[in-house]
């Protein structure tokens, strides 16, 4: 028990601080476009949040081979190797020299750091949300589910509060020249949490099936036994072909809202407020800080536990509906420039998309069979991050550019409505899934040897 509840702790104080490291670069691109770029660039807020984004073309990767050693080494691995890889580029970006030192040179290692990150969390996140999940009773996924986005929140939070106090201690000459530096050299932390969870951690083999009872256990077992070796072989090879295409895009699409929800609303907004709005919200650190607290980071558990009741497609349609219609109105009186306006508002949309982003977690993994989880679920939510969540923050700041703080409100009812379509396709795949598994089961009963069959023994 002891082991037990210590892997559970490492496994979240890893994703917090996986998170912190992640999230970091986001809470000062402001600063770092006047630290690895020309001086008086015009563009270099755009630029900053382009390499932001980079960071997110390296995730399908990541979670493709992370994906891989999971479905076939097992959960545990493939989760110590994401946490232990973010490590290195991240405290190395506390090292990197200036673009005064070294010219464009800075520009390109700072790029290929956050690659590097990108990399790790795009394995790190469908690693943590499937081996927690499947340590789970099913009927509490959404529970469960919702506090694996609760410490990525609270990682988030934590470079968040991390932002707000070097702003709020150092003045502007301190933070360029190396108040910066100290945010990324913390990063080390998060290497410790990784050993513990590779010393104390349960496995878990995706081979060996998941079962909700002994009885369907032994109707399958033999079925079970007889794929395992091909799915351990080639769970990539398993999860692209064309009878899990539906589920792959359903995975694509559905998430792109909650990460360009997520990055524009508490990542993206706090920059927006201190920096592109002018007047400047006063204290619009704290600001967000406050909003996302209060307004997205334990709403987000209540979701997931009603999702539990009410079902992840209703609730996340619900979201997805109060957002892509509310969110949008909240930005303009963000754009107002009262602080207590602004956290009231930006709370709103906290609240209406944690009833998105509360299920996610748990309906994620439940559109994928457990031999291929892993993979297609890191291949599809990937994708959609890579487009949605990586390059929502530079297109927002371009449209305040170049047309008013108001326009980026529009990126909130488009991915709003790809979101509902991908509910649509996953309604229609869960669909076929229990008529398949009804089938399945109805067949497998005549494939159980005499000493299983009940009428045998009588």
């Amino acid at each position: 028990m002891a082991n037990n509840n210590l892997q559970t702790i490492s496994g979240i104080l890893g994703n917090v601080l996986e998170w912190y490291d992640f999230g970091i670069y986001g809470y000062f691109s402001d600063t770092i476009s006047q630290v690895f770029f020309p001086p008086e660039g015009m563009h270099n807020l755009v630029f900053s949040y382009l390499i932001f984004g980079a960071a997110f073309l390296m995730r399908p990767m990541g979670g493709l081979i992370t994906g891989h050693i999971g479905d076939v080494h097992g959960r545990k691995r493939a989760l110590v190797f994401s946490m232990l890889f973010m490590t290195i580029p991240t405290v190395a970006m506390g090292f990197l020299p200036t673009y005064q030192q070294v010219g464009g040179w800075s520009t390109v290692l700072l790029a290929f750091c956050r690659c590097l990150q990108g990399f790790s969390v795009g394995g790190q996140l469908p690693s943590s949300v499937v081996y927690t999940l499947e340590m789970k009773p099913k009927e509490n996924w959404g529970f469960y589910g919702s506090l694996i986005g609760l410490s990525a929140g609270c990682g988030s939070i934590l470079a968040n509060l991390v932002g707000a106090l070097l702003r709020s201690l150092l003045n502007d000459e301190q933070l360029l020249e190396w108040g910066w530096r100290v945010a990324f050299l913390t990063g080390i932390l998060v290497a410790p949490a990784a050993i513990v969870l590779h010393v104390y951690g349960a496995e878990h083999n995706p081979n060996e099936g998941e079962f909700d009872n002994d009885e369907e256990a032994d109707a399958n077992g033999i079925i079970a036994s007889m794929t395992s070796s091909l799915h351990q072989k080639r769970p990539i090879t398993e999860a692209l072909k064309r009878k899990n295409w539906a589920a792959l895009l359903s995975s694509f699409l559905t998430p792109m809202l909650g990460g360009a929800g997520y990055y524009i609303t508490f990542v993206w907004m706090a920059v927006f407020m201190q920096t592109l709005l002018n007047p400047p919200v006063p204290g619009a650190f704290w600001v967000n800080l406050i909003a996302y607290i209060c307004g997205f980071l334990f709403t987000g558990v209540a979701a997931g536990i009603l999702s539990d009741k009410y079902g992840r497609l209703t609730m996340m349609g619900v979201g997805a509906v109060l957002v892509g219609v509310i969110a949008p109105i909240m930005l303009w009186i963000i754009s107002w420039g009262v602080p207590w306006k602004a956290c009231l508002a930006q709370w709103s949309i906290g609240v209406m998309l944690s009833l998105f982003t509360g299920p996610l977690w748990a309906w994620l993994p439940e559109n994928f069979s457990p031999k291929v989880r892993l993979t297609s679920a890191a291949i599809g939510y990937n994708m959609g991050m890579c487009i949605s969540a990586g390059f929502s923050p530079a297109l927002a700041t371009a449209l305040v550019n170049g047309y008013g703080p108001v326009s980026a409100g529009v990126i909130y009812p488009f991915f709003a409505i790809l979101a509902l379509v991908g509910l649509c396709v996953s309604a229609k795949v869960r669909q076929r899934q229990e008529e398949s598994d009804v089938l399945i089961l109805s067949e497998t009963s005549s494939l159980q040897p005499d000493y299983l069959n009940d009428e045998c023994l009588m």
